[in-house]
């Protein structure tokens, strides 16, 4: 994963290309759109933890009360944290 996402980092007019074409999105949307996700927040691979699903959770009752969602949804079930052991190996 770390090394796919360096590719993309290092590879990024590539890798909207590519990704333009899967999605079938004029690919200078894609680029435009990455271009500003890298400036605004660098991905990283951490393990989940109980402030990351907290913090979702926090966006899915705002989302509730807003009237954006019907249903008052716990995001617990969404998280996979059977990978956390092997990501701390690499951190």
């Amino acid at each position: 994963m770390r090394k796919s996402q360096t590719w993309r980092e290092s590879n990024l007019k590539q890798w909207s290309k590519n990704y333009a074409t899967t999605i079938d999105v004029d690919e200078g949307i894609v680029y435009q759109d990455a271009q500003q996700g890298q400036q605004q927040r660098r991905q990283e691979l951490l393990p989940v933890s109980d402030e990351a699903i907290a913090s979702g959770q926090k966006v899915a009752d705002t989302f509730f009360q807003a009237g954006v969602i019907s249903t008052k949804v716990d995001v617990k079930q969404l998280w996979d944290s059977s990978f956390n052991k092997d990501i701390a190996k690499c951190q």
